[in-house]
């Protein structure tokens, strides 16, 4: 999927993601097979859904407060990414530098696209890792499961 248009500008959806952000990405990503069952339509646009499981780390030459100016401005980022819809919502673990996020984007091309682009990759991403899993709806799921009964 080609997330540029013809003058080179990133699509809407993208483009709102970045400027929205997202918390804390990474380079490391184990995507959960099967992707395809976290396909979903919606007025006619196909979406994904992903559990991302941040953890972030910092090296010894920065200090904790370097971090928290970098963590400020993924944060404000990630709220808008939420307002706008593509967040669909985000937690920080207690007592961890790991955040939780539920998003939901076009396809896994746009995904990683996105998590390759956020600021926090940008400034320290070789200190941050996500681990990315698929999701499908459990009505999906429940469905599938009751058509599987007696075959």
């Amino acid at each position: 999927m080609n997330t540029r248009n013809q003058n080179d500008h990133l699509n809407p959806s993208r483009r709102n993601f970045i400027k929205g952000g997202a918390i804390a990405g990474g380079i490391i990503i184990n995507l959960s097979w099967p992707s395809i069952l976290a396909a979903q339509t919606t007025e006619g646009k196909t979406s994904m859904l992903f559990h991302l499981d941040f953890h972030v780390e910092y090296s010894a030459e920065m200090t904790q407060n370097d971090l928290f100016a970098i963590w400020a401005e993924e944060a404000g980022a990630a709220l808008g990414a939420k307002e706008a819809g593509l967040v669909v919502d985000l937690w920080k673990a207690v007592g961890e530098r790991r955040v939780i996020v539920i998003v939901n984007v076009e396809s896994v091309e746009v995904l990683d696209q996105i998590l390759l682009d956020l600021p926090i990759m940008q400034k320290m991403g070789q200190h941050v890792q996500v681990d990315v899993t698929a999701l499908r709806t459990y009505e999906g799921f429940a469905a599938d499961v009751k058509e599987r009964v007696g075959r």
